[in-house]
């Protein structure tokens, strides 16, 4: 972030994976984390630090993922197009 966020008695830790558990576990000991909030991503991408979690015996806050309504897939780039444009005529081929 171009600014540290405003919030009292933090560190930003900035990496990117995939991460180890053993990696998760130093970084969950060396930070005295307490508690860890994350999201629901799906996928196994966190699985690390909830096993590391687990091993400490500290709490996990999990943020649920948005529900998102069924809606209209499409396969084709022309079926994109049609749904981009919602099957409207631009404004400038009207009347054309």
């Amino acid at each position: 972030p171009a600014a540290p966020p405003p919030l009292p008695r933090h560190r930003l830790v900035v990496d990117r994976g995939p991460f180890t558990v053993a990696g998760d576990l130093a970084l969950l000991r060396d930070q005295a984390i307490d508690v860890v909030v994350c999201k629901n991503a799906g996928g196994s991408g966190a699985q690390a630090k909830l096993i590391a979690a687990r091993a400490l015996g500290l709490p996990v806050i999990m943020i649920d993922r948005p529900f998102i309504p069924p809606r209209q897939k499409v396969h084709e780039p022309a079926q994109v197009l049609d749904w981009i444009a919602h099957g409207a005529t631009p404004p400038a081929l009207r009347g054309v």
